[in-house]
C-alpha cells in the first residue's frame, strides 16, 4: 500500500536535456523517501521528455505533466495544483540536491512550526560539476527583513515551504515573467508570513556561463524595481495600487541605445576579482552611471545593499 507523500518536490524542464538526469537522480537519491516528484515539461524541443518519461516508468513517486510552452509560473502553478504533499520543494533540472536535503529541510520545518518558507545555502558547481564557490543566505529573520528590498530573501531552488503558505498566496503570479519567486516572498513577507533560511548547503547550483541576454538582464532588474514598489504599497496604503499591466509592458520595451550600454556593463559585470579587472570595471560603472538610468539604480542599490 503507497503512502501518501509529505514532500512534493516540483521542477520545471524547459530543453533542458543536458543535466537533467543527474538532477533527477538528485532527488531520487534522497534520504528522506516519502515524496513525490512532480515534474512539468514546458513544451520541450529536445529530448527532455524522453528522459524523464525513462525516470517515470523506474520510479512510481514521478508525476510527469506534458504541455506547450507558457513559461515558468504556469508551470509551477500546475505541479502545485497536483500535488499531494504538505510540503511544496522547489528543483531545478539542472542543479543538484545533496542527499539530506529533504531530511533536513523537513526536520527543520517540523521543530519550527511558525516558519512558512524556508531556504538554505548553497556550493555553487560549474559545468563540469566542480564547486567554484559558495552561497551563504542570511538566516537571522531580523537581517531578512532588513535586506528585503535588495535581494530576495530566499534562493528559488532552495524552497521548501509548507503547501498552505502557496495556497494562500495563490502560488506564482503568471504575468510576471521573471522574478516570479522573489514577488511571492515578498507578497508572503506582507501578509505576516514567516520566511527562514538554514546555514546548511544543501544544494549545488549549476553556474555554466551562460550567455546574460541583455534585454534579459534589464527587464528582470525592472521586474525586481516593481516587485519592491508593490510591496510598499501593499506596507502603507495596504493593497497594490499600481496597473500591473501597463507597468509590465514598460518593463518590456527597451530600446536600442540601453541595450548598447547593457553590453558594455554586462562585459565587466561577472568578471572575477583581480586588480585590473577592479580597475576596468569602476571606468565601465561610471560610463553607465551617466548613460543608463536603470545600470544607475542598479549600482546603488547593490551599493546599499552592501553598506547593510
Amino acid at each position: 500500500m503507497n503512502r501518501e507523500p509529505k514532500i512534493s518536490v516540483i521542477m520545471s524542464v524547459f530543453n533542458g536535456s543536458k543535466f537533467l538526469a543527474d538532477a533527477i537522480q538528485s532527488i531520487l537519491n534522497q534520504t528522506f523517501k516519502e515524496f513525490e516528484l512532480i515534474i512539468v515539461d514546458d513544451g520541450s524541443t529536445d529530448n527532455s521528455l524522453n528522459i524523464i518519461r525513462s525516470f517515470e516508468s523506474a520510479d512510481s513517486r514521478i508525476k510527469v505533466i506534458s504541455k506547450l510552452n507558457e513559461g515558468l509560473a504556469k508551470s509551477l502553478n500546475a505541479a502545485i495544483s497536483a500535488s499531494q504533499g504538505d510540503f511544496i520543494a522547489r528543483m531545478d533540472a539542472d542543479d543538484i540536491s545533496y542527499k539530506n536535503r529533504l531530511e533536513k529541510q523537513h526536520e527543520y520545518m517540523q521543530k519550527n512550526k511558525s516558519i512558512d518558507l524556508c531556504g538554505c545555502s548553497m556550493d555553487i558547481i560549474d559545468e563540469h560539476g566542480n564547486v567554484t564557490s559558495e552561497k551563504i543566505q542570511i538566516s537571522n529573520p531580523d537581517e531578512i527583513l532588513k535586506k528585503r528590498y535588495f535581494q530576495s530573501p530566499i534562493l528559488h531552488i532552495t524552497f521548501f515551504g509548507k503547501k498552505s503558505f502557496f495556497a494562500k498566496h495563490n502560488g506564482y503570479r503568471e504575468e510576471f515573467k521573471y522574478a516570479q519567486d522573489y514577488d511571492l516572498v515578498m507578497r508572503g513577507i506582507n501578509a505576516g508570513a514567516k520566511i527562514c533560511n538554514i546555514k546548511d548547503k544543501l544544494v549545488q547550483y549549476r553556474d555554466y556561463q551562460q550567455k546574460v541576454e541583455p534585454i534579459k538582464f534589464i527587464q528582470q532588474f525592472r521586474m525586481t524595481e516593481l516587485i519592491v514598489k508593490l510591496s510598499k504599497e501593499r506596507e502603507h496604503l495596504g493593497k497594490e495600487v499600481s496597473n500591473l499591466n501597463s507597468e509590465i509592458s514598460a518593463i518590456l520595451k527597451v530600446n536600442s541605445f540601453d541595450l548598447l550600454v547593457t553590453k558594455i556593463f554586462l562585459s565587466t559585470y561577472f568578471l572575477k576579482n583581480s586588480l585590473l579587472n577592479s580597475i576596468l570595471k569602476k571606468i565601465v560603472n561610471l560610463f553607465v552611471f551617466v548613460l543608463n538610468r536603470d545600470l544607475r539604480r542598479l549600482l546603488i542599490r547593490d551599493f546599499r545593499a552592501y553598506k547593510l
